[in-house]
C-alpha cells in the first residue's frame, strides 16, 4: 500500500470530529417519518360502469368544537388543497371542481366532515414520545353520484413527532391536514381502481 493511501493524522481528526453529525442523520430521518393512518370502509360500493371523469369537491365541514371559526376555515382549505394537489399530479380525473353546482352526468362528488383536528401536545411529543401528545385528524367521507351514495369511509391520521422516540416537532398541523387531504385523494383513486382501502 502506498503511503499516500493512508489517512494522515489531520484527516483522521477531521473524520472523527465529523462523526457525531453523520451519526444523527438516521435518527433525524426516523423522527420525520412518525405519521400513521387508518381507513375503515363504512359502506362499501362499486365504481359506476361509466368511469367518472370529474370529481366535484364539496366544502368539507369541520366540527371539532375546540377550534375557532377561523381555524376551522384554515384546516378546511388545507384539506381541500391536499385533495386538489394529489389529483393534479395524476390522470385519475380530467378535472377537479369545487361546489355541488358543478355536478355533471359523468361526475362523482366527495363530501365529508373533519370531526377532529387536534394539535396535541408539543411538550408531550418532545419529552414523553411513544405516541403521547400526537397531532390527530379524523374524518368521515362519502362519494356519491346522481343516483346516490357509492361508498362511505372514515380515515384517521396522526403525527407522533420528534427525534427518534421523542423530540422536536417537524410537521405542523397545517401540513398534516394537507397530507391528510392527499391521502383521502389517494384512497379515492384506489377505490376507482378496485383496490382495498387501507
Amino acid at each position: 500500500m502506498k503511503d499516500s493511501a493512508i489517512p494522515s493524522k489531520a484527516s483522521w481528526h477531521r473524520l472523527s470530529s465529523a462523526w457525531p453529525a453523520f451519526a444523527l442523520l438516521p435518527i433525524l430521518a426516523a423522527g420525520c417519518a412518525g405519521t400513521f393512518h387508518e381507513v375503515n370502509v363504512l359502506s362499501p360500493g362499486t365504481v359506476p360502469a361509466e368511469r367518472p371523469t370529474v370529481l366535484v369537491l364539496d366544502p368539507v365541514q369541520v366540527t371539532d368544537a375546540a377550534l375557532s371559526a377561523s381555524d376551522k376555515e384554515v384546516y378546511r382549505l388545507k384539506f381541500q388543497d391536499g385533495v386538489q394537489s394529489w389529483f393534479s399530479k395524476t390522470n385519475v380525473f380530467t378535472a377537479v371542481v369545487l361546489g355541488s353546482t358543478n355536478v355533471t352526468p359523468n361526475s362523482i362528488t366527495l363530501s365529508g366532515t373533519l370531526t377532529e383536528v387536534n394539535k396535541g401536545s408539543e411538550a408531550a411529543r418532545l419529552f414523553v414520545g411513544m405516541g403521547a401528545g400526537q397531532e390527530r385528524i379524523r374524518g368521515e367521507f362519502e362519494i356519491k353520484n346522481a343516483t346516490g351514495s357509492l361508498i362511505r369511509f372514515n380515515e384517521r391520521k396522526s403525527y407522533l413527532g420528534g427525534l427518534g422516540i421523542g423530540g422536536a416537532d417537524f410537521l405542523s398541523l397545517d401540513e398534516l391536514t394537507f397530507r391528510y387531504g392527499e391521502e383521502v385523494a389517494e384512497n379515492i383513486a384506489k377505490w376507482m381502481h378496485g383496490q382495498k382501502l387501507e
